[in-house]
């Protein structure tokens, strides 16, 4: 029996990465299988986990679908008038994850809740006949990989950490007036009546042959662990953190099994206008999605031409969505947007600590990201053997004007420039 796209991409990258579950998905995924197990320690070390899902689809539906949820059995049970239902669309409609990559409004099953609150966590779900049935459709698996690396971390200390962070994401607070109207909109949703094995995470595999499992390790500790930040701010970072990792692994692994390690580095664009610059991102772009392109034609075996060009697309879909890519379609380069710089200063900085600039963009950005900026990570990387150094040495400079304007960066001499998240608080 040939193997099917989600054996292959198992075995190639550890998770499953597959178009339809690209982007912020992952990181929706990671977070109900963190708060919505059986067990009631956050990240149990056990051999499987068990799962206990909720849809949210009866106020996905009050939301996306109008005109459908007019017509609900439920629906004078919970809206009292017409008013009460609008005011509640419009509190629900400012909540939802942000989709950039479609124009017209989303049905339902497309549309999720970005967990603000541990009540708005849900799970996939579709329309079945006249009936909601709870399976993956967007949740595919990057997210349960993510979630096993993190939950098998053999360094104790840093998992209890990890789990003291997480817990500090949705404290046990008396509920607020959101937690308790989404309260009485989960009693008509559907949900699981007991909790199962997670199947996709159990083949989920860990991996230590690269340095991409301690990568997102460190990294998403140091994220939760940035308390003096509103925990909005910290699930809005884990969010792009988790679907930026997803991608780094996609084609560093790659990159690593087709033995061409330069095109695991990426070159973003922060200046905007240089054209040299601008031509060199975009060609590598191109050729980490021609690396896909050779990669999948080699262990692609006999899949579809459709699933094939579903693990290709992961990597581009994602980065478009996490801020790294500049644009879904149309001519596309690396970028750094705000939504990613503040991830990764949050990922790679520690509470209560600044880092120079320098070692930030080196050390942490290209020796740990793969993402180039700097004239340093040009030499390292290659680049100056096509491209002059004045081109990054602009680059670097555009990159901590950007990062001081948002907060990220304090310059306090013309020598001395130390990253920090103290203008996020």
């Amino acid at each position: 029996m040939s193997d099917s796209m989600t054996d292959i991409s198992i075995r190639l990258f550890g998770g499953v990465f597959v178009g339809d579950g690209a982007g912020h998905y992952p990181g929706l995924e990671l977070m109900n299988l963190v708060f919505c197990t059986e067990d009631e320690t956050l990240f149990p070390q056990t051999e499987t986990v068990r799962v206990k899902r909720l849809s949210h689809d009866f106020a996905r539906r009050l939301v996306w679908n109008a005109e459908e949820f007019a017509e609900h059995p439920d629906r004078g049970k919970v809206i009292p008038d017409p008013f009460a239902e609008e005011a509640i669309r419009h509190l629900l409609e400012c909540l939802q994850l942000e989709l950039k990559n479609i124009r017209q409004v989303p049905t339902w099953p497309r549309a999720h809740f970005l967990p603000y609150r541990k009540s708005l966590l849900h799970w996939d779900a579709r329309p079945r006949g006249r009936g909601v049935r709870i399976e993956r459709r967007y949740f595919r698996g990057g997210g349960a990989l993510a979630y096993r690396v993190l939950r098998m971390d053999g360094d104790t200390d840093r998992l209890d950490r990890c789990r003291k962070g997480f817990a500090a994401l949705f404290p046990d607070t008396e509920q607020n007036a959101l937690d308790r109207v989404v309260k009485v909109l989960a009693k008509y949703a559907q949900a699981d009546e007991d909790a199962s094995v997670d199947q996709v995470e159990k083949r989920s595999e860990t991996r230590s042959d690269d340095d991409l499992d301690e990568l997102l390790r460190e990294g998403t500790v140091n994220i939760v662990e940035h308390t003096e930040l509103p925990s909005v701010v910290r699930v809005r970072a884990l969010m792009t953190w988790i679907g930026f990792w997803t991608a780094t692994v996609h084609h560093s692994r790659a990159a690593r099994l087709l033995g061409d390690g330069k095109k695991s580095v990426l070159l973003c664009d922060c200046v905007g206008d240089h054209d040299h610059l601008r031509r060199a991102s975009r060609r590598c772009l191109r050729e980490i999605r021609e690396l896909f392109t050779n990669h999948v034609a080699q262990v692609g075996g006999e899949l579809t031409k459709k699933d094939k060009q579903s693990l290709e697309r992961y990597f581009a879909q994602t980065a478009s969505a996490v801020g790294l890519v500049n644009a879904y379609t149309g001519r596309r380069h690396f970028v750094l947007k705000l939504e990613l710089k503040e991830a990764l200063v949050l990922a790679g900085t520690s509470k209560g600590l600044q880092q120079p600039y320098e070692d930030f963009t080196h050390k942490w950005l290209y020796r740990r990201n793969r993402l180039v900026i700097g004239r340093r990570a040009a030499e390292e990387s290659g680049l100056l053997e096509s491209l002059d150094a004045s081109i990054f040495e602009d680059n670097e400079n555009e990159f901590a004007r950007q990062l001081r304007s948002a907060g990220l960066l304090t310059q306090y001499s013309d020598s001395t420039r130390m990253v920090t998240t103290e203008g996020m608080a």
